[in-house]
């Protein structure tokens, strides 16, 4: 399968096809586990699956499943090469901000700018600037400290996903994201971002 690369190029992002098979096998490296589920029948004594037997539980529900690419874990991984594919660096930021590098370092190591640590240098998702993409969402650098210790999937989900708590003018859940982008209070935000601290 030959990766296609315009959807990159249409959101202004460069990534070769062997660039995104880094951040895949990076993602999948962070992601997933060290090793498989324990085979829940070979932990058991025969005594403790013949209980579960008469309880109505079937040995072969005890075995690990393999969902395939509907595993969490697997989703999982694919949203977290997404965002790195499509996060930018430094610099990219920097040109974008029309600012300079030292700028953006500064934001990131105040937490008022969300990166994700790559090697040496930073990824910085796109989900924290406005839909030109050319300036920060209003309120991040009060909401990205509540972000500390999160994993980057978790925050990407809750920042742009509609959220129970948050409602537009017809009574709708919407995003944090789409929230401040509307003119919604920060400290709204603020508040809700405390749940992540419970994930993280």
């Amino acid at each position: 399968m030959t990766l296609d690369v315009a959807p990159f190029r249409r959101a202004g992002l460069s990534v070769s096809p062997a660039d995104f098979e880094c951040l895949v096998m990076e993602a999948v490296e962070r992601v997933l586990p060290d090793r498989a589920p324990v085979d829940a029948r070979r932990e058991l004594t025969e005594g403790e699956l013949r209980f579960l037997e008469d309880a109505g539980v079937e040995r072969a529900e005890l075995a690990p499943r393999d969902r395939g690419a509907a595993s969490p874990l697997a989703l999982a991984a694919a949203d977290y090469a997404a965002l790195l594919a499509t996060a930018l660096t430094v610099s990219e930021l920097a040109a974008r901000l029309g600012v300079d590098e030292s700028r953006v370092r500064r934001r990131l190591v105040r937490h008022t700018l969300y990166g994700i640590k790559d090697g040496k240098g930073w990824r910085i998702p796109l989900f924290q600037l406005d839909d030109a993409g050319r300036a920060p969402v209003p309120g991040l650098q009060l909401v990205v400290p509540h972000w500390a210790g999160a994993h980057p999937v978790e925050v990407a989900r809750w920042f742009t996903l509609p959220h129970v708590d948050l409602e537009d003018a017809e009574g709708q859940p919407v995003a944090p994201r789409a929230w401040l982008l509307g003119g919604g209070d920060p400290r709204t935000v603020v508040g809700l971002a405390e749940e992540l601290r419970g994930v993280a």
